[in-house]
């Protein structure tokens, strides 16, 4: 009964501690398998964060790694977000920066979430951020989640082979929070071991009564 009981208890705290990581791209050392592919040149920087810079008429689009993509469906409710600045200060005016595509093995989804002339010209980091929910996407996006083969995020803000724009702090997070997870995946692994202390203490004590 006893093993049976320990089972249960770790099978709980397993499946609490089951929820999907965030993803996090800080580039704190490196570009952690992001790329950047058609217009766009992308460089690491010391200072933790990607320069990309404009070299064609072909829209800059960044890539996560491959290594990150595949089942998100832990993701459906979540949110996306990341930081822009703008580099060179030229000027904002190229609307279709900041189009996420989210392409899966069932299709695709687009949309444009920051709104238009970002980042804006004055020097400093901003930061934007979208839901994951069909409320925001419509209702293909729990079935595009299911099985993401890449996704893309466009960041050619300027209509011209001019820009350069910098990005960091790129996150995917999921709901539950991992953190929350195995939070309670930690609570529950202590009060199994908890109860399974007390039960093999009552278990010595009815052992010792029937030998008295």
């Amino acid at each position: 009964m006893r093993a049976i009981h320990l089972l249960t208890c770790t099978t709980l705290a397993l499946a609490a501690a089951g929820a999907q990581a965030d993803q996090s791209y800080t580039f704190d050392t490196g570009a952690q398998g992001v790329t950047v592919t058609d217009g766009g040149s992308a460089t690491w920087q010391a200072g933790g964060y990607l320069s990309i810079a404009d070299v064609s008429d072909a829209d800059m689009l960044l890539h996560l790694p491959a290594a990150a993509l595949g089942d998100w469906s832990s993701y459906l409710g979540g949110s996306f977000s990341f930081d822009a600045r703008n580099l060179n200060n030229e000027s904002p005016d190229w609307a279709p920066f900041g189009e996420l595509t989210l392409i899966g093995s069932s299709g695709s989804v687009v949309l444009d979430v920051v709104a238009a002339n970002q980042p804006p010209a004055d020097g400093s980091w901003h930061s934007y951020a979208v839901a994951l929910d069909t409320a925001t996407w419509g209702g293909n996006l729990a079935a595009v989640l299911a099985n993401v083969t890449d996704v893309t995020l466009k960041v050619e803000f300027h209509a011209g082979v001019t820009e350069v724009v910098g990005i960091d702090n790129i996150a995917v997070t999921a709901v539950p929070e991992p953190q929350s997870a195995w939070m309670m995946a930690a609570g529950l692994a202590a009060l199994c071991a908890g109860a399974s202390a007390l039960s093999g203490k009552r278990q010595g004590l009815v052992r010792r009564s029937r030998q008295g």
